[in-house]
């Protein structure tokens, strides 16, 4: 013997309905939100100096062709997240100073090794 499942009626939107509500009509007035996306390839090239955008798109070119597998997906993301950073570190001033002091080893700091001793909390 089955049983009827009831269900409670719908709730009614007509005016005065539920909250005192107006009655939904089906327009919508909002306007869409553009977002504006951080790994978006485009956008990364534009923010990019023009001395990087080989670089960019080449290992975007490479990341892309590995992504048709699904395995290389997570590769993409990562490739455009770093060259996402990368966009706004190079367009700081004094980046390719600063790069070039620490690839010389004549800026300030420190080894890691150093570091970790010097601020290790016991």
């Amino acid at each position: 013997m089955t049983r009827a499942v009831q269900f409670p009626p719908p709730l009614s939107f007509a005016a005065g309905g539920v909250s005192g509500r107006r009655a939904y009509d089906g327009r919508v007035t909002a306007q869409p939100i553009e977002e504006d996306d951080p790994l978006d390839p485009e956008r990364i090239l534009n923010d990019l100096p023009e001395r990087e955008r080989g670089a960019f798109l080449d290992a975007y070119r490479a990341a892309l062709a590995d992504a048709r597998d699904p395995a290389g997906w997570k590769n993409l993301r990562r490739t455009l997240r770093l060259w996402s950073l990368m966009a706004i570190a190079t367009n700081r001033p004094g980046h390719y100073h600063a790069r070039e002091r620490a690839r010389a080893g004549t800026g300030e700091g420190m080894l890691l090794d150093d570091a970790v001793k010097r601020f290790r909390t016991a």
